[in-house]
């Protein structure tokens, strides 16, 4: 290995061998990758070698940066001097500058991403772009009812169907949907427990148990919705096998459904509910969260249900439930 100046360093002490060394160095390695979520890994490759074009194409170094050409970099991410017609979002922005951060980090090179320089762009690109996203529009009751009529009996949409409920009556990620295997699954007197072994927000694996209760009425109840997609998948008693997966033309498979094909399975079930908005995987989460607000729950149980860390998301919901409520515009006259 090389330290900071380049010199190369070596990691042998006395009684260990060259190549145990170098097994605890890839073992290390390994701990450091999964030390970040795999998307974030996989989005730091992207964007580092987007830095690494950007800067060949310049002939500039990319290591160590100089801000004033990390300050230009993150400018033509805009489409200015880069993607013609792009339009740049902060958060994405801010992960290339993430990147940038950790790549030093790993040839052990300080960098400061908050430098003034560059923290005058990023502040401007976020007045310029907005800090808003254009998320998806959350799924409400009414929307989930809806959407339970347009399923028939047939395994892919009793799967599906399943996947709509369960993900909506605990505020699933979807990667914490098709995460799911069946020994993470215990129905107990009604009630369905679930265990999330690993999300977004708990890189470390603690993990936490969801509790899903019955729905009052038989055509949305999730746990009912659940059972019946084991049923017919006969997976019921399958361990640590994949609760949800493929339905082909020979049956249900035997790998794990990916979390794209999640965001399809919602996209679709809206269009033949006849639901005009932008709907995605993510309005599952966002209509538990809306329409728990929506209906007085406390925001400690609304946060064990999702996993949530923090009360700034729950705020944003709540303004956006709160906008009819109390409104100004029906005390004007008109």
């Amino acid at each position: 290995m090389q330290d900071s100046k380049g010199a190369v360093v070596s990691l042998e002490a006395p009684g260990l061998p060259a190549a145990t060394a170098e097994m605890l160095d890839s073992l290390a390695d390994e701990f450091d990758r999964n030390s970040i979520a795999k998307n974030t890994w996989r989005s730091y490759v992207s964007d580092w070698a987007s830095w690494l074009a950007f800067c060949n194409r310049h002939r500039i170094d990319p290591l160590p940066a100089d801000p004033a050409n990390v300050r230009r970099y993150l400018t033509q991410l805009g489409g200015v001097g880069g993607r013609k017609g792009a339009k740049l979002k902060p958060k994405s922005a801010q992960r290339h500058l993430a990147a940038i951060a950790a790549a030093h980090r790993a040839a052990g090179l300080v960098f400061d991403a908050q430098h003034p320089i560059i923290k005058r762009t990023m502040d401007g690109i976020l007045r310029t772009y907005g800090a808003r996203a254009e998320g998806a529009r959350a799924l409400r009751a009414p929307d989930i009812a809806a959407i339970s009529k347009t399923f028939s009996l047939d395994p892919r949409s009793v799967r599906d169907k399943a996947i709509l409920l369960l993900g909506f009556a605990g505020g699933f990620r979807r990667s914490e949907i098709v995460a799911l295997n069946v020994s993470d699954l215990a129905f107990e007197e009604g009630v369905l427990r679930v265990t999330v072994r690993r999300s977004k927000t708990d890189q470390k694996g603690e993990g936490r148990t969801v509790v899903i209760m019955p729905g009052k009425k038989p055509e949305t109840c999730p746990v009912a919705s659940v059972r019946a997609w084991l049923t017919a998948a006969d997976i019921e008693h399958e361990g640590d096998n994949p609760v949800f997966r493929p339905v082909g033309r020979g049956g249900v498979e035997f790998t794990r459904l990916s979390d794209k094909a999640v965001n399809r399975i919602v996209q679709s079930a809206a269009r033949a509910a006849h639901l005009k908005e932008n709907y995605s995987a993510h309005s599952l989460r966002a209509g538990h969260v809306t329409e728990a607000i929506a209906n007085g729950a406390d925001r400690a149980s609304i946060k064990r249900q999702t996993g949530h860390r923090s009360d700034a998301m729950l705020d944003r919901y709540e303004r956006e439930t709160n906008l009819t409520v109390n409104n100004s515009s029906s005390r004007i006259g008109l």
